[in-house]
């Protein structure tokens, strides 16, 4: 009983340390964003920067140590606690459960990877893949609720919704990968090396609730729109 209280206060200061960073980070990174390169690209006769700067590595570094440190419900009410505070203060926009679901996806994935390997240097490529990966399917996911919210409901308007993004995607890809490098990689070398006790006990109908909670959220992004 004694380990199990223990461990739970560990989880709680852990999480919170989180939520703190990605809080501090992503009010407070914004006024050293660099601007977007005046370098362009033409896709389908739209001309755009080929990058365009934004803060999404902020939560998106965030919702990945979640799942690979906490697991379980954490992996939303981390990135979602972020979102949730900073979004009162800076804004976001109706179709925000969007790109609250697309931060949990990204926690998910960190955690079913934390679940069936174990968190050391060996599984770098594995971690990248798999952050870099969820940034891909963050973004599929997001831009679709962008067409549902913005473009013509055709083929034509969801085209062009996902060629305008193209520039967003480059740079979550580019700066997330960055991010991995220099906080998710170092993270992950202090605990191989330190001996630190990271392996928290989950029960194995959390896995399946997650999923389910994420499942329900996705669901009301999409139905919050159309109705």
């Amino acid at each position: 009983m004694y380990e199990r209280i223990k461990e739970h206060k560990s989880k709680i200061l852990t999480a919170s340390l989180l939520i703190t960073l990605g809080v501090v980070t992503r009010l407070t990174l914004s006024e050293f964003l660099p601007g977007s390169p005046s370098i362009y690209i033409t896709l389908n006769g739209i001309t755009q920067p080929i990058i365009s700067t934004d803060l999404f590595f902020t939560v998106a570094i965030i919702s990945i140590l979640s799942g690979l440190l906490l697991k379980s419900y954490y992996v939303f009410l981390v990135p979602l606690s972020v979102l949730l505070i900073t979004d009162i203060i800076i804004g976001n926009n109706f179709i925000f459960l969007f790109t609250w679901s697309g931060f949990a996806i990204i926690g998910l994935i960190a955690y079913i990877l934390k679940i069936k390997n174990k968190f050391t240097i060996q599984n770098t490529p594995m971690i990248f893949g798999a952050g870099i990966g969820s940034v891909i399917l963050y973004d599929l996911w997001t831009n679709f609720g962008s067409w549902l919210g913005w473009y013509p409901h055709t083929l034509s308007g969801l085209t062009l919704c996902y060629t305008l993004a193209i520039p967003f995607t480059i740079w979550h890809i580019i700066s997330t990968t960055a991010a991995m490098i220099f906080i998710v990689m170092p993270v992950l070398y202090i605990i191989e090396n330190k001996n630190i006790k990271l392996d928290f006990y989950t029960k194995p109908i959390e896995k399946p609730i997650s999923v389910s909670i994420l499942a329900i959220i996705m669901f009301l992004s999409i139905a919050l729109i159309l109705i």
